[in-house]
C-alpha cells in the first residue's frame, strides 16, 4: 500500500519540487495552498503525513495544526 502525504505550500515552484521528489520515492501526494485547503483535504483524503509550510495565506500553518 502506498503512503500518501499532504503537501501544504503556497508557492507553486516549491510545492512542484516537493510532489516530484516524493513522487519519484513512491508516495502519494496531496497538494493544499493554504491552511483552509488543508484542513479540508486532511479530512477528506486522512494522508499518512503532514508537511505543513507555517507562512499560508488566508489560514497559517500554525493555526492549521491547532485545528
Amino acid at each position: 500500500m502506498t503512503k500518501k502525504i499532504l503537501v501544504v505550500e503556497d508557492d507553486p515552484d516549491n510545492r512542484h519540487i516537493v510532489e516530484k521528489v516524493l513522487a519519484v520515492d513512491g508516495y502519494t501526494v496531496v497538494e493544499a495552498v493554504d491552511g483552509i485547503e488543508a484542513l479540508s483535504k486532511a479530512q477528506a483524503e486522512r494522508p499518512d503525513l503532514i508537511l505543513m509550510d507555517l507562512a499560508l495565506p488566508n489560514m497559517d500553518g500554525w493555526e492549521a495544526t491547532r485545528r
